[in-house]
């Protein structure tokens, strides 16, 4: 009795000593975050992305295969409409000229032939010498030759195009962009050999979210600063019906005034008063935004208060705002979000809320 009362004493005592070598149990780490709250955003400044181009832009090209011959223009030279600007060998289209001018000579004399043989046989035929199957073929010679005289002539002007094309002409007076060819090189037909640009009629071009070209028209005023840190006004001229991958489409302003020193190929921040994606927008950190694919979706991390964890919520960007992001769905006013982090989260993650005493405020 006493033995098996010793036995199973030991057993008790191997079994507390093995369950104190287990390491404890550990709960997931919580992740101090920032939070922001989202707020209403009536009548938000909407802004968009732009670029200024030139409103007449052209890349020229040879309509003919050849060889350059000069190419007088380098990226920065002016030049005046109607200025040759390259050329290519001419001869090959000069040879083809004067071969389709041969051919054209050689078809209007068989056109005279059978014009003066239609003539007689016409002239028996009244007088009863000749059969009317002879004189059928006599007018259908006739017209066969003609046909061929009118394709020579038309041989000879398309000649004669050629040779004019193997010179660029430009097409209005402007500034070289770029050049894409040198003189020696044989060039297919169509290949681009210059870029070039208009002057004095300057736009910008922006990729707009789709909520935000909702609500624009033609004629809307937008405004963005220039170099020279004047306000420059804008006019929606252009806006495309096409969405870029269902997101963001193109809008075109035609700038009012623009300063000596705006260049074309500048970035600008265009920022259009009154016009905001949705009256119910919200407004949030831009840093709070997580890109997500397809490109122009997005998401944010969403604070669960009462279990102390984030939740990923898509929403939709429809603006920004300088470093604000206006939402036109997926987020309601009071709830608070995530604005530093967020790469390392993930959904349902546990979480709370970061409290330094550095003097440092939640945005």
């Amino acid at each position: 009795m006493m033995r098996s009362l010793l036995a199973a004493i030991g057993l008790v005592a191997v079994c507390l000593l093995s369950a104190c070598d287990k390491p404890p149990r550990q709960r997931p780490t919580e992740r101090s975050v920032l939070l922001a709250e989202v707020t209403p955003a009536p009548g938000a400044i909407a802004s968009a992305l732009g670029q200024v181009r030139q409103a007449r832009r052209a890349t020229l090209s040879f309509d003919l295969a050849g060889r350059v011959t000069s190419v007088g223009m380098h990226p920065g030279d002016r030049f005046a409409a109607g200025q040759v600007l390259a050329t290519l060998d001419p001869l090959p289209a000069r040879l083809r000229l004067a071969q389709a001018r041969s051919e054209a000579l050689a078809a209007h004399g068989e056109s005279l032939e059978r014009a003066e043989q239609l003539r007689q046989q016409t002239a028996l035929f009244d007088d009863g010498a000749a059969s009317q199957t002879s004189l059928t073929q006599a007018r259908a010679a006739d017209q066969v030759a003609r046909g061929k005289a009118a394709t020579a002539d038309a041989a000879v002007e398309l000649a004669q195009r050629d040779l004019e094309r193997s010179r660029i002409l430009a097409p209005f007076a402007g500034t070289v962009v770029a050049r894409m060819a040198e003189p020696g090189s044989d060039l297919p037909a169509g290949q681009a050999v210059l870029a070039v640009e208009g002057e004095g009629e300057l736009e910008v071009v922006a990729s707009l979210p789709a909520a935000l070209a909702s609500v624009l028209s033609i004629g809307d005023t937008a405004q963005f600063v220039g170099p020279d840190a004047t306000v420059v006004p804008a006019r929606l001229s252009h806006l495309s019906a096409h969405l870029e991958r269902g997101a963001t489409t193109e809008g075109i302003f035609r700038i009012v005034t623009a300063p000596g020193r705006l260049l074309p190929g500048q970035w600008v921040q265009l920022s259009l008063a009154g016009k905001s994606a949705s009256a119910s927008s919200m407004a949030i950190p831009l840093s709070a935004v997580v890109p997500a694919a397809p490109a122009g979706n997005a998401t944010v991390f969403v604070f669960d208060a009462t279990h102390g964890q984030v939740m990923r919520r898509p929403v939709t960007v429809a603006a920004t705002n300088g470093d604000r992001a206006l939402i036109s769905a997926g987020l309601s006013t009071g709830e608070r979000v995530v604005t530093a982090g967020t790469a390392f989260l993930t959904d349902g993650q546990a979480v709370r809320e970061f409290e330094g005493d550095s003097g440092l405020e939640n945005p």
